[in-house]
């Protein structure tokens, strides 16, 4: 029940209820979830994250009182920032429920994002959302638990096996459906690694395609039916109405006028919206604008942090670096889509 409940809020369908809610709600079972690890016999502290996470809280509080009166934007950011003491701690205990969260999250976004593909089978970017209209979040989270799908196509053997591979398929149908550009080579991303590490004979097959497209891509673009597609996908022939360049000198702007508290939360959107952008394509640099340049070094060295789990797996067995392939899975997402 707890699983169910935590997998509502994570996948942002609580929102249609409440978006207030999701955001506050979610924040509290990151909370819930680091006391109950810290209590757990076989807890392990972080002291880093644990320092880091306490310090932005407190600096987006000082930044909230001094830069903004909007308490429901205050609460928004604050929550957003207190989920991350649920990085301070760890505890195989907790691994079970943690599996579970990410299984519905899996088969609760993907059949979602396959219902409406039903319901509206001409598809265009951004014509899938959910309650928050998060589509490029939606493709995230999909993603991120991609690594657990594959694990277990790895793991298991015949029928069980054909049911994950057919859920990996699905899961991939869900993502290009939701037409997101950095949805989709994430995704590609997480199945190449997934295949160099654990297939040779596919590896080689991998590697070969990707040379002999790289070979002839002049000529497959030119084939109408390849040239529509990407089109489509906004991968070619996509102008945007606010170039990132545009974006980030914006942001770099006020980043420079309010380097130490940052504009405050809620700003951010009033400076950007003159572009129709409302964020800065960039979780760093929103970090930055919002809570200033000291708590963006914090959460900066919590992402490098994060990003070295993968590489130091890599000593120990495929198995380890497939469970942090997520990580990599968030990043990819965060660095071109949505903050925190």
């Amino acid at each position: 029940m707890a699983a169910l409940l935590v997998t509502l809020l994570t996948s942002c369908l609580t929102s249609a209820v409440s978006h207030q809610f999701t955001i506050v709600g979610g924040a509290a079972a990151a909370v819930v979830y680091t006391v109950a690890g810290l209590i757990s016999p076989r807890a392990r502290l972080h002291p880093i994250f644990l320092f880091c996470a306490a310090t932005l809280t407190v600096l987006v509080l000082v930044s909230s009182e001094v830069n903004t009166n909007n308490m429901p934007g205050t609460i928004h950011i604050f929550s957003c920032y207190i989920a991350t003491l649920a990085l301070a701690v760890s505890s195989p205990d907790l691994s079970k429920f943690c599996r579970w969260v990410i299984f519905c999250n899996n088969i609760l976004l993907t059949f979602f994002v396959l219902g409406q593909v039903l319901r509206n089978p001409s598809l265009k970017a951004w014509s899938i959302d959910n309650p928050s209209g998060a589509a490029n979040l939606m493709a995230a989270q999909i993603n991120m638990t991609l690594p657990f799908v594959l694990m277990k196509i790895h793991d298991s053997k015949e029928q069980r096996r054909l049911l994950w591979i057919l859920l990996l398929i699905l899961n991939c149908t869900a993502v290009m459906a939701i037409m997101s550009r950095n949805g989709l080579g994430t995704m590609l991303i997480i199945l190449t690694l997934y295949i160099l590490f654990n297939h040779k004979a596919l590896s080689v097959f991998l590697v070969s395609s990707i040379i002999l497209l790289m070979r002839f891509l002049d000529e497959l673009m030119q084939i109408q039916f390849i040239h529509l597609l990407l089109i489509r996908f906004r991968i070619i022939g996509y102008k945007s109405m606010a170039p990132r360049s545009l974006i980030w000198e914006i942001a770099f702007h006020h980043i420079r006028e309010n380097p130490w508290l940052g504009v405050g939360p809620g700003r951010p959107r009033e400076f950007l919206e003159v572009i129709d952008i409302y964020h800065a394509h960039n979780d760093i640099i929103q970090v930055a604008m919002e809570t200033g340049l000291p708590a963006s070094a914090l959460y900066t060295t919590m992402i490098g942090l994060l990003l070295t789990l993968p590489l130091f797996s890599l000593r120990r067995d495929r198995r380890t670096f497939m469970a942090c392939l997520p990580i990599l899975a968030y990043f990819a997402y965060s660095w071109t889509g949505c903050p925190l």
